[in-house]
Parts: structure tokens; sequence; C-alpha cells
């Protein structure tokens, strides 16, 4: 009797064997996921193909901040702790662009003002890696922003600033806004007397032409030469009040805009300024010129 009891266990145990098989998982290949995203078990595998309870135990060599293809291994296992493990490739692609964020959309200045493009700009950041930092480098391509501005100080008018994001896989953003350069406030000429005249022959007051150029400095002072007495002369421009640069012009912004032009067309112009004209009589024409100065402190107007 005993040795039957002992063949009955033995051919249990062979049918126990006998029975036992993998488990059966359905994988899918050739996923896509976003860059910085954490990967979705869900999607590895196939539930309605593979045996009932399959679930993912561990996932191994996948690393969601590396674009491109990954062949990852992933384990998988069932409510009796069976397990299998499987092969499959996964492709981490970044289609996030950064975010440029401005302060305002317009912005105004005074000619002459200090104007700095960088400051109206909020923030600049990937949506994965975060802040962005700003860049010389105007060939940049990756992990970087630069600043394009056409903005003249000197000059009114209406000009753009263009910000250009990248982000460390190459992801471009673009953003501008406008600034205008407003007119200096015209300075008002003081009170004439056109009988009092110095000794050329026509009334002497700097403060009606001598106005600085905007962002020039310099001295503005009138050539000491004495000049015979002249009879006045209404409607007549008298020398003395013309700009060395010998030029009149209809407007006050036509003397500024020469006044830029030639100073950055001759670098030993160290500054200028521009001014009313005044006649014989000292009576103000309705004309402009042009000074400048070139490092012997004496110019006018």
């Amino acid at each position: 009797m005993k040795k039957m009891s002992v063949l009955v266990v033995s051919a249990m145990m062979i049918l126990v064997v006998g029975c036992s098989k993998d488990l059966k998982v359905t994988v899918k290949d050739n996923l896509e996921v976003e860059y910085g995203d954490k990967l979705d078990n869900s999607i590895l595998f196939d539930k309605e193909q593979s045996d009932e309870g399959i679930a993912v135990k561990e996932v191994k060599n996948f690393d969601a901040k590396k674009t491109g293809e990954q062949e990852i291994t992933v384990i998988f296992t069932n409510a009796d702790e069976k397990t299998k493990e499987e092969t499959l490739k996964v492709t981490v692609k970044d289609t996030k662009k950064p975010v440029i964020k401005l302060k305002k959309e317009k912005v105004e200045i005074t000619a002459g003002d200090k104007f700095d493009a960088a400051s109206n700009i909020e923030s600049v950041k990937d949506p994965v890696d975060g802040d962005i930092k700003k860049s010389e480098d105007k060939k940049l391509t990756k992990n970087g922003y630069i600043i394009t501005s056409d903005v003249n100080i000197k000059k009114a008018g209406s000009y753009t600033v263009k910000v250009t994001a990248y982000d460390v896989n190459g992801n471009k953003a673009e953003s501008s806004y406008k600034v205008t350069v407003k007119k200096k406030p015209q300075e008002q000429a003081p009170t004439q007397n056109n009988n009092q005249t110095s000794g050329n022959g026509y009334t002497s007051n700097q403060g009606s032409y001598n106005k600085p150029a905007t962002g020039n400095t310099g001295s503005n002072k009138k050539p000491t030469q004495s000049k015979p007495q002249q009879t006045c002369k209404a409607g007549v421009i008298h020398p003395n009040a013309m700009g060395n640069s010998g030029k009149l012009f209809n407007s006050e912004q036509e003397a500024i805009d020469y006044g830029n032009m030639m100073s950055e067309k001759d670098a030993s112009i160290i500054s200028f300024s521009y001014g009313v004209v005044f006649d014989y009589c000292d009576n103000v024409i309705n004309k402009w010129t042009v000074g400048f100065n070139y490092g012997n402190d004496v110019f006018v107007p």
C-alpha cells in the first residue's frame, strides 16, 4: 500500500508540471513618447491580446530626457507572480517650443533716453527644462535666446525688437514688441531784444539756438574772432549764426538727421549741436543749422 501512495503523488506532480506554461504577452513596438514625460506602462502591451491580469513589473534602460530611438527592457508579471521579459523600441520626441513672456507689447521712450531691450522680457522658459538664458551668439540654434533690434535712441520713430529662443533640442520660438522713440520736447527760446546788439552787428543770444543735439554732448562756444561792426540787416543770415556744417535745413528734425548721419559717417566728430538761424538784427529765421565738434571745443551753433 505504501508503494501505491508514492506512485499517486508522483503522477500528480508530473501532471502539474505538464500544465505549466509561459505568460502570454503581446507587446506594442515602435512607440512614441513626449520628451520629459513619464512612461505610461499601459501602452507597452495589448491588454486584449495578453493573458488576464498582466501588469508591468519593471522597465529598464528608458530615459525620458534623451531624444531619439531607445531599446528598452520590460518585465511583465501576473497575479501568480510569473514573469516574462520582453524587449521593445520607444522613440522620444520633443515637440514643445519654448515660451517667451513679454512685460509689454509696446514700449515708449524719449529720444536720448537709455534703452535696454532685455528689460521688457519677463521670462523665457522651456516647458520641460525651465529657464533659458540670454546669449550674444547671433548664430545660436540651441539652448539660449537672442535679441535683435533696430532701435535708434537718437532718432524719433517706430522700431521693432525681436526675441528668438531655442531649447536644448533646437525647438524655436519667436516673439516681438514695438518701441516708439518720441521726439525730445523742444526747449523754449528766451525772449529776444532787437535793441541789444553785439560788436559784430547782431544780437548775441546763445540760448535761443545753442541747443545740445539729442544723444550728443560737447561745448557750445561761439567763435571768439572779432569782426567789423555791421549795420543791422533784417532777413539776411549772419555768418556767425551758421553752424560749421554750412548747411541750412527747413526743420529741426532734418538738422538732427543730418547731424546723426555725419556723426556715424565721420569718426573724427566728437559731438554735434543744432539750432535756429539768426539774421544781422537778431531775428530768428525759419531755418535750422548744424555745428560739429572735432575736438577743438569751438563750434556753432
